[in-house]
């Protein structure tokens, strides 16, 4: 008896070597009844496509909720932002999602205990922490228009983009500390920081430093804000991502006159150009293995979402291009 429980796990190991379980992208399209963009999920191979809101409001920038198996989303009527979640194991939630707040660029600690948003709901441009146990939600900014709020890996602090000193200045918040020192200007110039991130192991943070024509240099820092390096400065570079193992950097450049992903070493050095579409490439995330990228190439009236390895550089559009296809993300 126990030769055949043991066969049968052995089986099961095997079969799960042999298949594994494809990764699952959700993205936002209007190929819906409505004309109304909607969140819609589909493995990594384009199949299995399933529509998972239904709302009548315009619905963009899916995420997953890490450890879950639900998906966050923006909702708009192009005057205010909602925040909408729903969940793949209660199909009723895709007609009736939940409700979080209203606000928009939702972003999350890395066990999902925490979500991070900005909201004008008390009539100032502030960024709000909920807490996603308790629904408890308290804001972390001055009131200053505050902007592109990221989480550290551990969860205990906070990089964002302030105007408090009238522009635009990388601000870290440490989230252990009670005093008048919790939070420090690390990066300040005459242009405008934005896209503040951590790398995995918190020791750095890269972001863009944008002019007064908008053309963003892509930048390097300690976590400290000291030892500042510039990665790239052709072009117009920004939205800059780690990979999970930090071993690259991604980020979005026009240097080769359409918005395409390259990609860096955690060092910045070795950049190569890792998509070459028609169109202009303007969201993207890395898959939790770091092997593959999801990202939408967007046209003029219609856009694709495509999936490229990483290593390989070889890649496969999932949607077509018969409808506005945009804002994937990938798990």
């Amino acid at each position: 008896m126990k030769f055949l429980l043991l066969t049968a796990v052995l089986l099961i190991v095997t079969a799960a070597n042999i298949f594994p379980q494809k990764k699952l992208i959700t993205f936002s399209s209007d190929a819906t009844k409505n004309d109304k963009q909607q969140i819609f999920v589909m493995n990594e191979d384009g199949d299995d496509v399933k529509q998972v809101s239904f709302l009548e409001l315009d619905c963009y920038s899916p995420k997953f909720v890490p450890n879950t198996n639900k998906i966050l989303f923006l909702a708009t009527n192009r005057i205010s932002d909602y925040l909408y979640m729903v969940d793949l194991d209660d199909t009723a939630t895709f007609r009736f999602p939940t409700f979080i707040d209203g606000g928009l660029d939702p972003q999350f600690t890395t066990d999902g205990s925490m979500l991070m948003y900005r909201s004008e709901k008390e009539l100032s441009n502030a960024i709000y922490i909920m807490d996603m146990a308790t629904g408890e939600t308290f804001p972390i900014s001055d009131g200053s228009l505050a902007t592109h709020a990221e989480f550290s890996h551990d969860g205990q602090k906070i990089v964002y983009s302030s105007s408090a000193e009238q522009n635009f200045d990388l601000v870290v918040l440490n989230l252990t500390d009670t005093t008048d020192d919790a939070q420090k200007i690390i990066v300040a110039t005459k242009d405008a920081e934005i896209y503040g991130t951590f790398s995995p192991d918190d020791k750095k943070i890269a972001f863009s430093s944008f002019d007064i024509n908008y053309k963003g240099t892509l930048k390097m820092c300690d976590a400290t804000g000291k030892n500042v390096k510039v990665i790239s400065s052709s072009g117009s570079s920004y939205n800059p991502k780690w990979s999970p193992d930090g071993k690259y950097l991604a980020y979005v450049s026009d240097k080769a006159g359409k918005f395409q992903i390259y990609l860096v070493k955690s060092d910045g050095s070795s950049v190569r150009q890792l998509t070459s579409e028609a169109g202009n490439v303007i969201e993207y995330n890395w898959s939790a293995d770091g092997n593959k990228i999801v990202f939408d190439s967007q046209g003029e009236g219609t856009s694709s979402v495509w999936i490229i390895d990483v290593d390989k550089g070889t890649k496969q559009n999932l949607t077509g291009s018969k409808a506005n296809n945009i804002t994937p993300d990938i798990r």
